[in-house]
């Protein structure tokens, strides 16, 4: 049996900082992104509200009623699967929040440290 050499992140220790690491990115993809001004009406979202999609430019999505929306589609976990699904426990909103990979769990957990009220799918 291996010793240990770190004792770990605990929650009861550490900050914010040391859940969340940066990431610098690849630039070769970076490079293939147009960001001048106009791409906040170029991308758009989609939301899922009274039964039906609507989808908004990403610069209008101050408006859009997110507490009354639900998510675009659903995930199931099953045997031999590439991707990790599951739900994850909020204390700060107290309630479960889907997550689609292990990546987005790790991010659910470090935004529970830092109180968000709200966490949409």
């Amino acid at each position: 049996m291996s010793k240990r050499t770190s004792p770990g992140i605990c929650s009861d220790v550490c900050d914010l900082a040391e859940l969340i690491g940066e990431f610098a990115g690849d630039e070769r993809h970076a490079r293939r992104l147009a960001l001048d001004e106009s791409w906040t009406r170029r991308w758009a979202t989609t939301w899922l509200l009274d039964g039906g999609q609507v989808v908004w430019p990403v610069r209008d999505l101050g408006s859009v009623p997110v507490l009354d929306s639900k998510p675009v589609r659903g995930f199931t976990r099953r045997a031999r699967q590439r991707h990790r699904p599951g739900l994850e426990f909020m204390v700060s909103t107290g309630r479960q929040h889907g997550f689609e990979s292990l990546e987005e769990r790790d991010l659910l957990r470090a935004l529970d440290f830092v109180r968000v009220r709200e966490v949409l799918p």
